[in-house]
């Protein structure tokens, strides 16, 4: 089964920052334990809110200037966007209930992504 977050490639992240709608970017590495099990329940997750968001991993042992630009010190982190501005990041041990609060924290405009 095809991932509903593609690796993000370390070009493409100011397209996607300078985008509109919601952007959830997931920062992770392959041998991450607490990366690997969160990821039946980000894609679980992501079907549930099918079109609500666009979903991108950042693979942090490729891309090494996007988590600091983030400000990431641990993984996983989340990270949700809107039109390139964060609203909300989870890191660390990150619940079911975690994804939903994530998500649930902004609530000013949304529109699906297409």
């Amino acid at each position: 089964m095809a991932t509903q977050f593609p690796i993000l490639d370390p070009s493409q992240v100011d397209e996607i920052l300078d985008g509109k709608g919601l952007v959830l970017l997931d920062f992770w590495q392959a041998t991450c334990p607490p990366c690997q099990a969160l990821e039946p329940r980000l894609e679980a997750f992501t079907r549930r809110h099918r079109g609500e968001f666009a979903g991108y991993r950042v693979n942090i042992e490729a891309d090494l200037d996007t988590p600091g630009r983030f400000g990431v010190m641990s993984l996983p982190t989340l990270v949700l966007l809107q039109d390139g501005t964060e609203l909300g990041r989870r890191d660390g041990l990150i619940r079911d209930a975690d994804l939903e609060s994530l998500l649930a924290e902004p609530s000013d405009s949304r529109q699906p992504v297409v």
